[in-house]
């Protein structure tokens, strides 16, 4: 419960960099100026990083603060949120980059794999994640479900971008030959 009241000020700080990026990354996009646009997702990307970095340092070092500004720590659900916020705070990073690179392909008029992407994170693999690890690794599980589903949807990016990268020099070197 607590932590839904934080999570949108994580996926804020995500949305902030995504829509700041955004129309430098798509006028740049539309004139053709790569580098330009390359440069600005690589500073979105570290903005996302540093941010993510903080947002989990902060629920692992300061649960106890956190959890004790909506309830009593003596209660039984802060000492659960206590120990559980450092677990949920393990996605940060990912969570706010997922954003960030969402916003990406948007920007570069790259729709389909933008909304895949949103909708692995979202559902694709939260909705089996809260069902499964519960199962294996009880209350934590619970925690875990989300850094997992934004971690899995990290790995589908980065293969879908080595894949297309691979298969732009491919052709590259097939035009210039």
């Amino acid at each position: 419960g607590i932590a839904c009241y934080y999570i949108p000020f994580v996926f804020m700080v995500g949305s902030a960099i995504a829509q700041s990026a955004q129309p430098i990354i798509s006028y740049n996009f539309g004139l053709g100026y790569k580098e330009r646009v390359m440069a600005a997702e690589r500073i979105a990307l570290l903005t996302a990083v540093v941010c993510g970095v903080v947002a989990t340092v902060a629920f692992t070092v300061y649960p106890y603060l956190l959890v004790g500004l909506f309830i009593s720590l003596d209660s039984e659900a802060a000492k659960i949120a206590i120990h559980g916020f450092p677990y949920f705070a393990s996605g940060f990073v990912f969570f706010i980059v997922n954003i960030a690179v969402v916003g990406y392909f948007q920007s570069v008029e790259r729709i389909k794999p933008a909304t895949i992407f949103a909708l692995l994170r979202g559902f694709v693999f939260l909705i089996p994640s809260f069902i499964l690890l519960p199962k294996f690794l009880g209350v934590s599980g619970i925690w875990l479900a989300m850094p997992l589903s934004e971690a899995l949807t990290i790995i589908v990016i980065l293969l879908f971008v080595l894949k297309h990268r691979y298969a732009y020099k491919v052709s590259s070197q097939l035009i210039t030959s």
